[in-house]
């Protein structure tokens, strides 16, 4: 991309789950919260401060699509933005890894809801739609994780939410628990990038970013869950977000 996508005076809302809200909803953190939607507002207005950019910040944790879908009208199209930044699916698929079959998001259903909230948003029209994909803080599996771990999904679906609660971070359970996790986070990727090319959006490959990270460092240093990053985790998507838009290096 041949310089900065966004032109001067228009708005940008990001919209999306506890990755894209982390804090924007408290007096201590608002309204950009404290992770890559305020390390990427601040470094646009020191670079481009002519450009007088709105950033309006819509995440809230815990969400899925199906949420996104219940607030679209108040959060998206009632704010009109010039541009819309989404990024959604952990917790979609999150729900299938802690057994919760309920609120788990399945594929279809993710790719069909997501399709459909893009579908009536003016900003997609215009062609100022910037997807980022889900990822998970895993290294890439190789093979079937029932096969690699010898955990079965349903003993994951049984243990692994109460080993996370409990803080245990060690043990086949849990290990097996984020194998599964990626081998099937890796089909709402796909899913993102066939959205990202069917609306001619900018794609930002957070995956492929944590993938690059956890091949120099252990997926803890980026976030000590290996969901939520702490700072230098927010700062591998601010980076890869901004080289998507046409920032720059930085």
């Amino acid at each position: 991309m041949a310089g900065l996508c966004f032109g001067k005076g228009e708005k940008i809302v990001f919209i999306g789950d506890s990755i894209t809200d982390c804090g924007r909803r408290t007096a201590q953190d608002g309204p950009y919260g404290r992770g890559y939607v305020n390390l990427a507002q601040a470094l646009l207005h020191a670079r481009y401060p002519a450009h007088d950019l709105t950033i309006v910040n819509r995440g809230i944790g815990g969400n899925t699509v199906r949420d996104l879908a219940a607030r679209w009208q108040e959060d998206v199209l009632a704010e009109e933005p010039d541009w819309l930044s989404v990024k959604v699916g952990i917790n979609d698929v999150g729900r299938l890894i802690v057994g919760n079959l309920v609120d788990h998001v399945p594929p279809d259903e993710y790719e069909a809801t997501y399709r459909s909230l893009l579908q009536q948003t003016p900003a997609v029209a215009n062609g100022k739609l910037i997807l980022l994909d889900p990822y998970v803080i895993e290294r890439p599996l190789t093979g079937d994780p029932a096969a690699t771990s010898g955990v079965s999904l349903a003993e994951v679906q049984e243990k692994f939410a109460d080993l996370r609660a409990s803080g245990v971070q060690d043990g086949p359970v849990y290990h097996a628990g984020w194998q599964y996790f990626r081998h099937y986070i890796d089909a709402y990727v796909e899913v993102v990038h066939r959205l990202a090319a069917e609306f001619d959006a900018i794609l930002v490959e957070t995956q492929v970013a944590f993938d690059a990270a956890t091949a120099a460092q252990q997926p803890a240093v980026w976030a000590a869950d290996r969901i939520h990053p702490d700072t230098p985790g927010h700062a591998v998507i601010a980076r890869a977000f901004l080289a998507a838009v046409g920032y720059g290096d930085v």
